[in-house]
């Protein structure tokens, strides 16, 4: 009856907190983008880019273990609400800096690091919390639709934050943020949950760490899936962290260039995640989770031999096709596998085991860029994920078999 009750207007609860989301995250994003492509100009320094991008995970990763206990421990709703407002804040002051003429680029890479920190908290808040509102039946088509809505985000975000830098500057990315933070803070507000029961006995937040990492050992086939990430996202890194380097390179120091590129592959990630929240039930989470993994591997292969922009353009939106299936399948599978008390943490560690292999890959992959033809680092990358994707099937086909079981029962 309790667990009933806990359903109840479940629709409302979810598309509020889908929309608060949502309207933060693109401010979030246009903010994002802006400032590493506007270091990406100002510097045409791979170097600069590592900066950046080390700046915008290692606080994540770092404060992760924390919030995994603090999403179990305390009320998830207003731990996310309190991670965007101090987003918000620090994005506000770095507008009131600029507006005051200082612009220092290590400024830039503190606002990123303090991003990252919030985004940290707010994460495996938000992932535990779709666990806590929607019925299990529902979390494939839920997490699916999710992820369109931050493909749709990640689609306009580029093009927002080409504009703001050819027309304005800075500022109006900062405000535009702070703007979109305030928005989703109140519409989170009016989401209305009931107090989960927590039956734990309270320990030290060390004691809950560790009872968090044993309790992911003992589930084999999460910890296999965190592992296969583990590699999967340091091949991956080079792609993500050095695209924008390379397109600067390859075809000119043009912000547009850079903006059609993140529109070509948010736009497939978008038709992608349209596909898969039509899908009600992905039913094959483990053998979708190897197909992406093979399929960025031949993507991100080829795009650095594509002869022009528009050719890599083609070979992004092909890319982003296929990925939204990859975290639909990721969040449904470690939701509908892992106990109320414990989501918080096993989303934290799996958000660490993804969030530290891209500082791992930009320390190794970011000098070698200012080294060797990029296009060469793709490649490599590139057919590893594709033995990685293969291995990884392999080696889950216990666990696959005994998911795709519960859909014949």
């Amino acid at each position: 009856m309790e667990q009933t009750s806990s359903y109840q207007n479940w629709q409302r609860r979810i598309g509020l907190l889908l929309s608060s989301q949502t309207v933060s995250m693109f401010g979030s994003m246009v903010s994002g983008f802006a400032v590493v492509w506007y270091i990406t100009l100002r510097t045409g320094s791979g170097l600069w880019v590592t900066y950046a991008t080390l700046a915008n995970t290692i606080p994540s990763v770092i404060i992760s273990l924390w919030a995994g206990v603090w999403a179990d421990r305390y009320n998830r709703k207003y731990l996310a609400m309190l991670a965007d407002f101090g987003i918000a804040l620090v994005t506000l002051l770095m507008a009131i800096l600029f507006a005051m003429g200082i612009r220092d680029l290590w400024l830039l890479l503190l606002l990123l690091a303090a991003r990252s920190a919030g985004n940290g908290i707010q994460s495996p808040s938000v992932n535990a919390l779709i666990a806590d509102i929607v019925p299990e039946g529902h979390l494939s088509r839920i997490n699916g639709i999710y992820n369109t809505l931050s493909s749709f985000s990640q689609l306009m975000a580029p093009a927002m934050g080409g504009v703001i830098l050819a027309n304005f500057d800075l500022r109006f990315a900062f405000g535009l943020d702070v703007v979109t933070a305030v928005i989703g803070i109140s519409m989170m507000s009016l989401i209305k949950l009931q107090q989960r029961k927590d039956t734990r006995v309270q320990a030290s937040v060390l004691t809950e760490m560790l009872a968090g990492l044993h309790y992911i050992k003992m589930k084999p086939m999460i910890l296999g899936l965190m592992v296969a990430y583990f590699i999967f996202f340091i091949l991956l890194a080079p792609a993500s962290v050095l695209s924008p380097v390379f397109v600067e390179r390859a075809y000119g120091n043009n912000v547009m260039f850079l903006t059609w590129s993140e529109v070509a592959w948010s736009l497939g990630t978008v038709i992608g995640g349209v596909l898969v929240a039509l899908k009600k039930v992905i039913k094959d989470k483990i053998g979708a989770i190897a197909f992406v993994m093979i399929i960025c591997g031949i993507v991100f292969g080829l795009i650095g031999f594509a002869p022009t922009i528009w050719w890599y353009c083609v070979i992004m939106a092909l890319g982003g096709l296929a990925f939204p299936l990859l975290p639909t399948a990721d969040t449904t599978l470690i939701q509908e596998n892992v106990e109320n008390n414990y989501m918080g943490r096993v989303f934290s560690v799996f958000g660490i085991f993804v969030g530290a292999t891209t500082p791992i890959g930009t320390l190794f992959f970011g000098p070698l860029a200012d080294a060797i033809n990029i296009k060469w680092i793709f490649l490599g990358t590139g057919i590893l994920n594709i033995i990685v994707g293969v291995i990884f099937l392999t080696a889950m086909s216990k666990y696959r078999h005994q998911e795709l079981q519960k859909y014949q029962q």
